[in-house]
């Protein structure tokens, strides 16, 4: 409900958070040598911006947080090295589901191999903070988490032209605050039919709009 709320009465953000983070992320990911300087560049430009007074306090927080993304995808290196992505189109469909136009935007590409079978996946960036510590909230990060890489291999399946078969075990959620890496499950017929109701009920609601 609150996602149709804020759809039906949008309010213009002051700015995009991470706008100017996400394409380092993605570059950095993509790179075949993960080469650490352009890191670094990134991370004394975001430092200046947080201490430069001139910048907006959103515009200085921004940067603050855009520098703990860095560093907690530094801390991720070891994780992320095994996989090796290159870039998805900036262009991409809505996926439309049970009458909903769904916005997914995939960040990467993610490619692997199972027994000498070329295979992709899709991958989706997670950048947010959630400070909430306690059991529920890890599980709940989690379960968002299985449910954005089950979207994701939706989207990749249906909307994207890939060469290779796409693999359940590369489409992903990477939630780069908090060092965990998200797959969707080979067997998510039960995940596909919640987000499939959750849009029927979407479509219920509201008719008439274009969603």
């Amino acid at each position: 409900m609150g996602i149709i709320k804020r759809s039906k009465f949008p309010s213009v953000p002051p700015i995009t958070r991470y706008k100017d983070v996400r394409p380092v992320v993605s570059a950095h990911l993509t790179d075949l040598q993960r080469a650490v300087q352009p890191l670094v560049i990134a991370e004394n430009m975001f430092s200046q911006r947080a201490e430069d007074g001139s910048q907006s306090p959103l515009r200085q927080d921004d940067a603050r947080q855009s520098l703990e993304v860095l560093r907690s995808l530094q801390g991720m290196s070891n994780r992320l090295a095994t996989i090796r992505f290159t870039a998805a189109p900036k262009e991409q469909p809505h996926l439309l589901i049970s009458g909903v136009d769904v916005s997914v935007r995939l960040d990467l590409f993610a490619h692997g191999s199972t027994r000498n079978v070329e295979q992709t996946g899709g991958a989706i960036l997670r950048l947010t903070q959630d400070d909430a510590d306690t059991d529920l909230a890890t599980a709940k990060r989690r379960e968002m988490g299985v449910y954005v890489a089950t979207i994701a291999r939706i989207h990749t399946e249906r909307n994207m032209a890939c060469e290779t078969q796409v693999a359940a075990k590369l489409c992903m959620s990477i939630d780069i605050r908090h060092g965990d890496i998200f797959v969707a499950p080979s067997g998510n017929a039960r995940r596909i039919t919640d987000i499939e109701n959750a849009c029927r009920m979407i479509a219920a609601v509201w008719p008439t709009v274009t969603r």
